[in-house]
């Protein structure tokens, strides 16, 4: 009798374990349908309307990727992985995170970054299960494709490093660092200055030799920013300050922060090139070329300053992040020489929507932490 009840227990356990997993399964595949991604209006009303104009969703050879196809794994371990995951994103659903266009807006680019990284820590997975270097004719792409291609398939690069936007409308990668920037001008109009202090510009800033110039054109000449200035003495709403650093031979428009180092730390006119109090000469080992230590004093207004760089550095390395991950990695300082940095920045700002004022921030950021940075 025990036997049986036995052999009961365990054929209703099998039925049990069997329709649950089955019930699990369906309840899966169920969410795993592009019907379920849309059925809130939060997906359908905005990147479900995007996607449906691009050639994932309609194109000549009638193959579509659907929703899942690109976000969800195929394999077991990393589909549930995925699915435990996608539980945080049914909780700010309820809550009403992004339910309106405004919000979703405004968290948008923040979605994206957790979304590419995603796709670049599984080496673009899902994008791999339609496409692979193996399989494609360079011959029948364009050159310029084919090249970045080829160079991708040699680097180990992964497809979200390059192909962002392919289905979905890019973020304004460019808010939330100029959110950050707005924040810290608002700072510097509050922040105390005195005489002796050491004070950081937020932004480049046009100087005179005898009072602040009304207009940038009528400057003697611009303090890059995040540089150390001086404070020598204060006059109503103006600073008198004091930058030391150097000139290059014959170069006497441009004064750089080092020895040999070309990072930019203000240019001049020729009016402040003439004032400038000339010290010590000293020539560089590597170049052979004659350095001269420079000291230049002139008039700025007030409101402009912070009396600590992090901040800028902090606001400049969320540019690096923000505009130099659309097409890789995060670059590091130390991956070029301070005079490198120059020609890279100069030949990537083009691929970028960044001002001129925020190239020469991130240019002076990566050159601060350069290779060859003293």
């Amino acid at each position: 009798m025990r036997t049986k009840n036995w052999v009961w227990v365990a054929v209703t356990g099998m039925v049990v374990g069997v329709i649950g997993w089955g019930g699990f399964n369906t309840l899966l595949e169920a969410t795993n349908r592009m019907e379920f991604c849309v059925s809130c209006h939060e997906m359908r009303d905005n990147v479900y309307a995007e996607y449906q104009k691009s050639p994932h969703y309609l194109n000549a050879s009638g193959v579509r990727a659907t929703c899942p196809d690109c976000h969800v794994p195929k394999d077991w371990t990393h589909k549930l992985i995925r699915k435990a995951q996608a539980s945080g994103e049914l909780f700010h659903w309820a809550i009403g995170s992004v339910d309106s266009r405004e919000k979703f807006v405004d968290k948008r680019h923040a979605l994206a970054k957790r979304e590419w990284q995603r796709m670049r820590d599984s080496d673009s997975r899902e994008c791999r299960n339609c496409h692979s270097f193996d399989a494609m004719d360079f011959h029948k792409q364009s050159m310029k494709a084919a090249r970045a291609m080829r160079d991708a398939a040699r680097a180990g690069g992964t497809c979200i490093d390059c192909h962002k936007g392919v289905a979905h409308a890019m973020p304004d990668v460019n808010a939330e660092h100029r959110k950050r920037l707005a924040a810290l001008r608002e700072t510097a109009r509050t922040t105390e200055i005195k005489p002796g202090d050491v004070v950081y510009s937020v932004e480049p800033l046009s100087f005179g030799l005898e009072q602040p110039p009304s207009d940038p054109d009528s400057a003697d000449g611009q303090f890059s920013a995040a540089v150390a200035l001086h404070v020598l003495a204060r006059d109503g709403d103006v600073l008198k300050v004091r930058l030391d650093g150097w000139f290059r031979e014959d170069m006497t428009d441009t004064v750089f922060s080092q020895l040999g180092r070309r990072n930019t730390l203000a240019t001049l006119a020729v009016a402040a090139q003439e004032g400038v109090v000339k010290g010590d000469k000293a020539v560089d080992p590597d170049s052979e070329e004659e350095w001269t230590k420079v000291r230049v004093e002139a008039w700025v207004k007030d409101g402009r300053f912070l009396s600590d760089p992090a901040p800028l550095w902090d606001y400049a390395a969320h540019i690096n992040q923000d505009a130099c991950t659309l097409c890789h990695d995060a670059r590091r300082g130390e991956e070029f020489t301070v005079s490198r940095w120059i020609g890279h920045i100069n030949s990537m700002k083009r691929q970028t929507e960044l001002t001129e004022a925020e190239a020469r921030m991130l240019l002076s950021y990566m050159q601060a932490n350069a290779k060859d940075a003293r």
